[in-house]
């Protein structure tokens, strides 16, 4: 038949198409094994059970989504069970594991760092986010303490299959949580490369208000609060101008539509900072009212829904744990005359419902982390962006060990990632990876990634 086909190939061309045709059967039956292999090593680990299996071929890959069985109180199994969410993408049990810990709901697989390695992965969803959710949200045992006993548990089981260089990585809230994690059990992965993780040191942490005393200038500091002043000057009419929409949501949690309001105005200059790209030239200093709304639309994307109790939801369990690990509140004192709603000391940013319950804010616990991140944190690679608020709360570190810190110029909260870093950068980046890993890094695998 082949020579029907190609009747005047040359030989050697008509052996490689015979030889082809002969190895296609193979390497299906090869790739149908592997993905047998899987499957069943998998269904063998004790806690885990496949919810769904997707196969891709550029690049091949098996993608799964996978609960794994977790106490809710590791040291008292009495207490019950819930089942963790996790999304693994495999590449081969031979190449390098990334295990990417989530600070809210899980994602899908695909960091730069599986990309610049070819390797696997497995992203974990948070404790108490999205499907981790236990039947009855019994807040004591939403803490760090028992998240990385989470994290533990799912290295040791995925250990027994993956047995190449293990990268433990997470992004904001979730590169916290790949520092907490690596306190906690600092021989579970070979390194860690957390991206724009704040360490805070405070319930109220003051280097936020240092930053956004000095951020772009003492032209543009004086800028961004004009618009604040008037902003609360003119609350009252910013009110009626709030979409129908936003303004028929409820706001239980930060009083009203005018707390709201007075919120997104405190937030204003940490999200300017942030999660902008606007500079100076972009904040408007005509006194329009109308121009000064927009100016925040561009930031948040809304006005004040970022604050209703339907839109903040998903944040209860980040804002719950903001006791153990600090956060940041808003300084009031320029805004005392003009603020209505949101009286008394400074506000948190971490607001939460008057139904769950709080717990006094203790030191020790972030304390306890800086400084072994300080003097005993090794194989760490901290990434941050040059003009994000949070990198005032950077964690920081001394001589005695070989971690490594890259701050993105000019790079905000989702800027601040491997693939924007100058050429320069990227390639000492590498060379501090492969000096912790042994790897080597491809970042033209990168050039897809938006």
């Amino acid at each position: 038949m082949l020579n029907k086909i190609f009747p005047a190939a040359p030989k050697l061309l008509l052996n490689t198409v015979i030889l082809t045709a002969l190895l296609l059967p193979t390497c299906i039956v090869f790739g149908q094994e592997d993905e047998m292999t899987v499957d069943s090593s998998l269904r063998a680990l004790k806690d885990v059970r496949i919810v769904s299996k997707l196969v891709k071929y550029q690049p091949y890959s098996l993608e799964y989504q996978i609960a794994i069985r977790q106490p809710l109180d590791h040291s008292d199994t009495t207490k019950g069970f819930f089942y963790q969410q996790l999304r693994l993408a495999h590449r081969g049990f031979s190449k390098p594991m990334i295990m990417e810990t989530e600070g809210y709901n899980g994602r899908e697989p695909a960091s730069e760092l599986q990309k610049i390695f070819g390797a696997n992965e497995i992203n974990i969803e948070f404790r108490y986010f999205n499907k981790s959710r236990p039947d009855s949200l019994q807040w004591q045992y939403l803490t760090f303490e028992q998240a990385v006993e989470d994290l533990h548990h799912i290295n040791q089981l995925f250990h027994s299959l993956y047995h190449s260089k293990w990268i433990s990585t997470g992004i904001s809230r979730g590169g916290e949580t790949t520092l907490i994690y690596r306190y906690f059990y600092p021989n579970d992965v070979d390194a860690s490369v957390p991206y724009v993780a704040p360490m805070p040191n405070d319930i109220e942490d003051k280097r936020i208000y240092a930053f956004l005393d000095t951020a772009g200038g003492p032209s543009c500091v004086k800028k961004i609060r004009d618009v604040q002043i008037f902003l609360l000057a003119h609350e009252k009419e910013a009110l009626q101008k709030i979409p129908v929409a936003e303004r028929s949501l409820h706001y239980t949690s930060v009083g009203g539509v005018g707390g709201a309001f007075e919120y997104a105005v405190l937030e204003y200059p940490f999200s300017f900072w942030q999660i902008s790209t606007l500079t100076e030239k972009d904040i408007p200093a005509n006194n329009d009212l109308d121009s000064m709304l927009q100016h925040i639309y561009k930031i948040f994307g809304n006005y004040i829904s970022g604050f209703s109790d339907e839109e903040s939801e998903i944040f209860i369990p980040h804002s719950y744990m903001t006791y153990q690990t600090g956060y940041y509140k808003y300084d009031i004192r320029s805004f005392t005359n003009y603020l209505h709603y949101l009286k008394g000391p400074n506000p948190t940013a971490a607001y939460l419902p008057s139904e769950i319950p709080r717990k006094s804010y203790d030191p020790g616990f972030g304390s306890k982390i800086n400084q072994w991140l300080a003097k005993s944190g090794n194989n760490i690679i901290y990434i941050y962006g040059g003009r994000d608020t949070w990198t005032a709360c950077e964690a920081d570190f001394t001589k005695s060990v070989n971690a490594k810190r890259f701050t993105i110029p000019g790079a905000n909260h989702f800027f601040a990632r491997i693939r924007h870093m100058p050429a320069s950068m990227q390639h000492d980046f590498g060379e501090a990876l492969e000096a912790m890993t042994g790897l080597k890094s491809d970042f033209s695998a990168l050039t897809t990634m938006k």
